[in-house]
């Protein structure tokens, strides 16, 4: 319920700050460097240790409301994002790779600060939605938390009506499978280059 409601909200604010003199708004897209990682291991069979970075996808919509050199800039960003996992030496499974990919929601509300109307510092909560789940060609979506909060923070250029973002992001979700009595936290970290065009 929660991410519904924040997703309701963002609306809401992006409409009302739409009739503002201060806002700018406009579409994104880029790519970015993700990887996963386990963390707060209760049971895990499979003890990955290692893991890789793959190349991740993202594209949404974003608004910026500006007071005074002060930013706050909510967005809704399709990304497609992921990691490998590689087994350590110790596990049951001794050199098993497994491929993870998400398709997620996000919402990001990103608040900074601009310097000269051209440099952002910025950072801010992302509510972040699954969509789809898979590591390799199972589907892992019903282990793992629907909705959950992450975080990014990064810097950003603003050069006529074209925007540049780069940030770090940090968002993970538990992994429950009873089956095989694994129990951890996939940790899903990115990061993001983006590419925007302003559209007002």
């Amino acid at each position: 319920m929660k991410i519904p409601l924040l997703t309701i909200f963002t609306l809401i604010a992006i409409g009302t700050a739409a009739q503002a003199q201060t806002v700018t708004g406009g579409v994104k897209a880029g790519v970015g460097s993700s990887s996963v990682d386990v963390q707060d291991v209760i049971s895990n069979p499979s003890e990955y240790a290692k893991k890789e970075s793959v190349t991740s996808y993202h594209a949404g919509a974003y608004a910026r409301l500006n007071i005074m050199g002060f930013f706050i800039q909510p967005e809704a960003i399709f990304t497609q994002t992921g990691g490998r996992l590689q087994s350590g030496p110790d596990a049951t499974l001794a050199n098993q790779v497994a491929d993870l990919k998400f398709n997620r929601l996000d919402v990001p509300i990103m608040a900074g600060i601009t310097f000269g109307n051209i440099v952002r510092i910025q950072a801010g909560p992302v509510a972040s939605t699954l969509l789809s789940a898979r590591q390799d060609d199972q589907d892992i979506k019903s282990f793992l938390e629907k909705s959950d909060w992450g975080y990014q923070a990064g810097i950003g250029l603003d050069i006529k009506r074209m925007t540049v973002d780069l940030r770090y992001e940090h968002i993970s979700r538990n992994y429950q499978n009873e089956s095989d009595q694994s129990n951890y936290n996939l940790a899903n970290q990115q990061f993001l280059l983006s590419l925007g065009l302003k559209l007002f």
